[in-house]
């Protein structure tokens, strides 16, 4: 059970869905109103992870109780910094006890979990964690006591168009 992306139902079965080039999790309603392709369900973001013998407990994110958020050119600082010590791909990996798929996922944009930015931000001694920069954006409500929704911007732009 989820939201709906388009039209703000709770607790209803979602589906990943494409419209206008992205991807959303829609209800059955809202597919079968807008005419979308219906694929498999989306999977209970919730779900447990649990090996053969044991459950794994992950750590709290630590960007959640922080003031800093991490640098949007944060694959940039790491590679430039892995440049400035002379060490290649599979040198940092070792020095930081990786595996170098993770450094090279890392270097191409792909975001770490927070103990490995922590652990980078040590071994390079770069900052990865920056102050937060004002987003330029803008805040909209509909009368009601609900947010806007993506199938409310639906409705007005189609609505501008006729």
């Amino acid at each position: 059970m989820g939201t709906c992306e388009l039209c703000g139902a709770d607790n209803v079965s979602t589906y990943k869905t494409s419209t206008s080039g992205a991807r959303v999790d829609a209800c059955n309603r809202c597919i079968d109103r807008l005419g979308l392709t219906k694929p498999t369900p989306t999977p209970n973001r919730m779900t447990s992870v649990k090996t053969s013998t044991q459950n794994r407990t992950f750590a709290p994110n630590t960007m959640l109780n922080s003031d800093k958020e991490l640098a949007p050119d944060f694959h940039k600082r790491i590679q430039q910094g892995r440049k400035a010590k002379g060490w290649d791909q599979r040198e940092f990996a070792r020095r930081m006890n990786e595996r170098l798929n993770i450094v090279q996922r890392t270097e191409n944009g792909n975001r770490p979990t927070d103990a490995l930015i922590k652990k980078i931000e040590k071994v390079l001694d770069v900052e990865l964690f920056i102050e937060p920069t004002a987003s330029n954006s803008r805040h909209t409500s509909t009368t009601g006591g609900r947010n806007m929704t993506i199938g409310d911007a639906y409705d007005e732009l189609f609505s501008r168009r006729e």
